[in-house]
C-alpha cells in the first residue's frame, strides 16, 4: 500500500469542504460511466435493501430512490445528508462511519461503496469485516479502491506541486491489484471480478484536454455527466488504457459476494 499525502486539514475536513462546495445531486447518473455503470450492474442482480456507504451528494442514491428501489444512504458528513434531504425528504439516510455501522447483522442484499475504503488511514481489515456483517448471505459488495499506479502518481504529483512537506497529512491509500484481491478474500468474500476503471483521467486536470462543455470546471456537472475529455483527449486516454490498463486506470472496481451460506 502506498499512502498519498496532501496539504489539507485531514480526511474529514477534506470531505466537509468538498461537499460544502456543491449542491445535492439531482438524481442524474450517467449509466455509461463510473459509478453508474457498475452500480446498475449490481442493482440488476439485487432484490431487497441496498446500502450506499459514502453516498456524498447523492447521485447514486437519488437515482435509485426515484426509481422506487429500496436504498439507504450513509455518510459521515451530516451537512451533505441535510442537503439531500432538502431536495428529497423521503430518502432514507443515516449519518455514520463505515467502520461502525448502525445496522443489525444481515440487513442488506447489497452494499455500494464507491471511493470509500481508500479514505481509511488504518483499519481497512476490520472495516471490511463490518461491511460483511451487515450483508446477507450471498449479498453483493461493489467497491472502488484507488490504484497504486502511474496515473495516480501523476495526479498526486500535479496536486502536490508547490506544497511543503510539513503541512501534508494523510489523503488516500493506494493499493496494488494483488493487495486488493488479498484484502477482500481474507475478509470472507468470494471475488467475482476486479476491473480496471477510469474516473477522472489525469488529462482532465488540464482544461485543454477537457470537452468544450467542461472547460470551466464544475464538479456538480462533472459528477452528473462524468469527467468528459475532448475528442482528442478521449482518443488518447482510450489508447493509454487499452495498451496499459493497469497503469492508466484510476481505480480497481471490485465486485464480491459474501461467501458463507449459513
Amino acid at each position: 500500500m502506498r499512502v498519498t499525502y496532501r496539504s489539507h486539514g485531514g480526511n474529514r475536513s477534506y470531505w466537509q469542504r468538498r461537499w460544502d462546495q456543491i449542491p445535492a445531486d439531482e438524481g442524474r447518473l450517467n449509466l455509461d460511466r463510473y459509478p453508474g455503470r457498475y452500480a446498475d450492474a449490481v442493482m440488476a442482480e439485487t432484490v431487497g435493501w441496498v446500502l450506499e456507504a459514502g453516498c456524498g451528494a447523492g447521485r447514486v442514491l437519488l437515482h435509485y430512490h426515484r426509481q422506487g428501489r429500496q436504498m439507504v444512504g450513509m455518510d459521515f458528513i451530516t451537512t451533505a445528508l441535510q442537503r439531500i434531504r432538502q431536495v428529497t425528504p423521503s430518502v432514507p439516510m443515516v449519518a455514520a462511519d463505515i467502520s461502525r455501522l448502525p445496522f443489525v447483522a444481515r440487513s442488506f442484499a447489497a452494499v455500494l461503496a464507491f471511493g470509500l475504503y481508500h479514505n481509511l488511514e488504518q483499519g481497512i481489515e476490520t472495516t471490511l469485516a463490518e461491511t460483511r456483517r451487515v450483508l446477507q448471505a450471498g449479498g453483493l459488495l461493489c467497491a472502488s479502491i484507488r490504484a497504486d499506479n502511474l496515473q495516480n502518481r501523476i495526479i498526486d504529483w500535479l496536486a502536490n506541486r508547490g506544497s511543503t512537506t510539513h503541512q501534508q497529512v494523510f489523503h488516500k491509500a493506494n493499493y496494488r491489484y494483488d493487495e486488493v484481491h488479498t484484502l477482500f478474500r481474507k475478509a470472507g468474500f468470494e471475488i467475482l471480478r476486479i476491473e480496471y476503471v477510469e474516473n477522472m483521467p489525469f488529462m482532465y486536470k488540464f482544461s485543454a484536454f477537457r470537452h468544450r462543455t467542461h472547460r470551466m470546471f464544475d464538479e456538480h456537472k462533472a459528477r452528473a455527466e462524468g469527467y468528459c475529455l475532448s475528442p482528442f483527449g478521449e482518443a488518447l486516454q482510450r489508447m493509454l488504457v487499452r495498451l496499459w490498463p493497469a497503469s492508466f486506470c484510476n481505480i480497481f472496481l471490485i465486485t464480491v459476494r459474501r461467501s458463507d451460506v449459513s
